[in-house]
């Protein structure tokens, strides 16, 4: 183990000082009739740096999406011939939601903060509410529309990108000496001061109203709202201070229980780790690290589960058995 972390140490050292490798690219359009098909590819001219760190080293699964097609050399209206077609659908995806890393490296490619501020900004937004982390993911909550609704139409100039990149750079131009700082400040605090007495006025008070629940408050027979506290979503009365029932608050998966057809609910331990439980606890002790289905698997009757992130299976949940199947999508 010392010596993989060595070697990987020193071969990225290494290729950091090397010549960037050159890659021959090609792009083609291939008509057929009226309909147009289009393909690209890349071949390598020069290693370069590669020859000592390629990061598919790393990653297999890497290697396995980076595929590259070979071309033979074509030419503009050269009459081609179909060898075969692979007939797989494909569908538009929406773009993944952040997690710290890759907010990090958002932040980090569009000059917003600096390394030093990158963790306080991300601490932030999770203790104030505006995102709610589940499984290193970040969602974002009423609390964090609303004020971003209110900050954009108001302060629009400083939550854009812009704003934070080019106070930076102003930042840099005070410690080299060619700004002063007092002018800096005089060119920000003199706008906003107009805008902030402006949106004061105009914004009032604003409730983010919670959301109602069919749970029933065994106190006072209201119905109990969500709310977001330091370790998440709880149940609480809405009689508070006069009702100062709550509960805790679990998520249902939408899924019956393997074991014995109750509802799954999806639970936290003490550390946040996401696991899914049935709600009759601890009549039922059914508990399982990844999304059941609702299923038996067919070998063993055991629960099947949802495994993997990009590409999911379904697999049986007893370690000793290897039935697995594709997860079909509707």
């Amino acid at each position: 183990d010392l010596f993989k972390l060595y070697k990987l140490i020193w071969e990225r050292f290494v290729a950091s000082q090397m010549t960037p490798a050159v890659y021959d690219t090609q792009s083609c359009k291939i008509m057929n009739g009226t309909h147009t098909f289009r393909a690209s590819g890349s071949t390598i001219k020069f290693d370069g740096f590669l020859r000592v760190y390629s990061k598919n080293d790393e990653s297999e699964s890497e290697s396995e999406s980076e595929t590259n097609l070979h071309f033979p050399e074509l030419k503009e209206s050269q009459e081609l011939s179909l060898l075969q077609i692979n007939d797989q659908q494909h569908f538009t995806q929406a773009p993944p939601r952040y997690t710290e890393a890759n907010l990090v490296k958002t932040m980090e490619e569009l000059g917003i903060g600096r390394p030093s501020t990158y963790s306080s900004t991300i601490t932030n937004i999770v203790a104030r509410g505006y995102v709610a982390k589940e499984s290193k993911t970040f969602y974002s909550t009423e609390l964090g529309e609303v004020v971003n609704r209110i900050m954009k139409s108001n302060f629009d100039d400083i939550v854009s990108i812009d704003f934070t990149a080019k106070m930076e750079d102003d930042l840099d131009k005070v410690e080299d000496g060619e700004i002063v700082w007092k002018e800096i400040l005089r060119q920000f605090y003199s706008p906003f001061e107009a805008k902030l007495q402006l949106a004061e006025a105009q914004i009032g008070h604003i409730e983010v109203e919670d959301e109602k629940t069919d749970v029933i408050c065994e106190n006072c027979g209201r119905n109990m709202v969500i709310k977001l506290g330091k370790f998440g979503k709880f149940l609480a009365c809405p009689g508070f201070p006069e009702c100062r029932n709550a509960r805790p608050f679990f998520e249902n998966a939408d899924v019956p229980c393997p074991s014995c057809g109750s509802d799954i609910l999806i639970k936290k331990t003490k550390k946040g780790r996401r696991y899914f439980g049935c709600s009759n606890h601890p009549t039922c002790e059914f508990m399982s690290w990844s999304k059941p289905t609702g299923e038996k698997c067919p070998e063993c009757n055991e629960a099947l589960v949802e495994k993997g992130t990009k590409n999911t299976k379904i697999a049986c949940s007893n370690s000793k058995c290897t039935y697995s199947k594709e997860k079909e999508d509707f």
